[in-house]
């Protein structure tokens, strides 16, 4: 992985920089076929994904490795609505590191009520 990719990878992350440019990398590919919409509020970012063949099992590997990884965050994959949601929480500036989640520029964040 050349100096450029590993930035891309948030500072706490344990990935080796190879299975850091892998783990990158097929969240791009899941991101670019499925990903719908995200939202961002104070502690938690959750993805929508399009509900498709296998994009359970591609999100539940994905997040597995992440689990591993990124113990900063507490991740969380919810099939009970028409699409499939993946919720991540933990500290804002932790989960400002998790850009690899979305393919398009971050919604502003909603203030805290």
């Amino acid at each position: 992985m050349s100096i450029p990719d590993r930035t891309s990878l948030p500072v706490a992350c344990t990935l080796t920089p190879g299975t850091g440019a892998a783990q990158l990398a097929a969240w791009r590919e899941f991101t670019d076929d499925n990903l719908l919409d995200i939202d961002r509020d104070p502690g938690q970012v959750t993805a929508h994904h399009a509900r498709v063949d296998e994009a359970v099992v591609r999100l539940t590997e994905l997040v597995r490795t992440e689990q591993s990884c990124c113990a900063f965050a507490a991740w969380s994959i919810d099939t009970s609505h028409p699409d499939l949601r993946l919720t991540v929480t933990g500290a804002d500036d932790a989960l400002d590191a998790l850009t690899f989640l979305e393919h398009t520029p971050a919604p502003t964040r909603k203030e805290a009520r």
